[in-house]
């Protein structure tokens, strides 16, 4: 099981020109924003792992133990990644 908080960050982005061209193998021209999105993600005694997105107000609580059900084969690495 997770056993630290995680939290991690992204940049956000402008995408100026060819958005929607990308998708056709076309170039598209993208910038960077002095703006970010942080992602907290932290386990708690009870058996369930917040995930809390603060810029935009959004908090979730899902039962570790159902989140190891999932087929996380998508990944490429092991189908469950939390031991």
């Amino acid at each position: 099981m997770l056993s630290e908080v995680l939290l991690v960050s992204a940049p956000g982005k402008v995408i100026l020109h060819g958005e929607h061209a990308v998708v056709h193998g076309k170039v598209a021209l993208a910038v960077a924003l002095n703006l970010r999105t942080f992602l907290r993600l932290q386990p708690h005694s009870n058996g369930k792992v917040d995930l809390s997105l603060p810029n935009i107000g959004i908090k979730w609580a899902w039962d570790v133990a159902r989140l190891q059900l999932l087929d996380t084969s998508f990944l490429g690495g092991p189908r469950r990644i939390w031991s």
